[in-house]
Parts: structure tokens; C-alpha cells; sequence
């Protein structure tokens, strides 16, 4: 998933403490909401630190009934090259079959295509895709062998 909308960058604001505008949030929770409707229920978060997508992910642990602790926080998803993605994604434990990352665009579009056959040109703030990879342990996760399965953005912009 990537973050909702976040504030506008300013010339005394760092990017990394940009926070959610109000249609960022319902956006999060409108998507959220989507995904539980369907059978991809996250059993684990694994976001940024960075305060946009801090508070998409507690957006989501709230909308998903998870606990506290099901909400991991990665320094390395922040600008993140699609190899560290990767390491983060290997690193989850397995007693988890379903996580939810959330991050930053370009590497959420690209982690669609690097771990899928499917080209997406762009996800959108707060647009969430599901992609199924067919491994025994995350560890094994490998390129362009992951189906995706899913897309979901708010109802005001074109569905992914």
C-alpha cells in the first residue's frame, strides 16, 4: 500500500515528517475497508517510519482490529531501491501468511512490477495492491514470480 495523501511539502518541513491530509486519511480507511471485503486480511503491518505512512498504517491496524504489536516499523521501506524491498519482504517471519507493507512511491509501483509479470504505470496515495507469491517461507520470495491478484484505490480516482 502506498501512504495517503500526504501535506504538501513546505520550505521549513522535512519530507520525512509530512503528515496526512484529511482526504489522505478517509482515503486510507476507504481502502481498507475495501480490502475487507475480500479474503487478503493482513495479519501483520510493516511500514515506513516516516509520519505519512506512520499514520496510514495505524489507519489500517485500527480499521483491521489488529493490535499494537502487529505493526512493525522498517527504516529502510523510507526511499527504499527495489533490493531492499526485497530484504524487508524475506525478512518477515513466517508465521505470517498475509502482510501488509506500506511505503513511498517509486518503490511501490516498482515492487508490483518486480515481483510480478504486471506493469503498472503508477499507485496512486492510498492505492493498495494484492499480490500472491506461491513459497513455502518469505525467505524464498523471488522476481516475477508473484500473480497479482488485487488493486484498490479511493473512489474518486480510476481503480488501478
Amino acid at each position: 500500500m502506498r501512504h495517503g495523501k500526504a501535506i504538501k511539502d513546505t520550505a521549513n518541513s522535512f519530507d520525512y515528517e509530512r503528515g496526512l491530509e484529511e482526504r489522505g486519511k478517509a482515503d486510507v480507511a476507504e481502502v481498507i475497508q475495501a480490502l475487507q471485503k475480500t479474503k487478503f486480511l493482513p495479519e501483520l503491518i510493516v511500514a515506513s517510519p516516516a509520519k505519512r505512512t506512520l499514520k496510514t498504517a495505524e489507519i489500517a491496524l485500527a480499521e483491521l482490529n489488529l493490535k499494537k504489536d502487529k505493526l512493525i516499523f522498517e527504516s529502510s521501506i523510507y526511499e527504499a531501491q527495489m533490493n531492499d524491498f526485497m530484504h524487508v519482504i524475506r525478512e518477515i517471519t513466517d508465521q505470517c501468511n498475509t502482510v501488509l507493507l506500506v511505503g513511498h512511491n517509486p518503490s511501490i509501483t516498482g515492487m508490483v512490477g518486480m515481483l510480478t509479470l504486471q506493469f503498472l504505470e503508477h499507485v496512486p496515495t492510498s492505492g493498495l495492491t494484492v499480490i500472491s507469491l506461491n513459497v513455502p517461507t518469505w525467505q524464498l520470495v523471488q522476481p516475477h514470480k508473484g500473480k497479482l491478484e488485487l488493486t484498490l484505490a479511493p473512489k474518486h480516482k480510476t481503480i488501478i
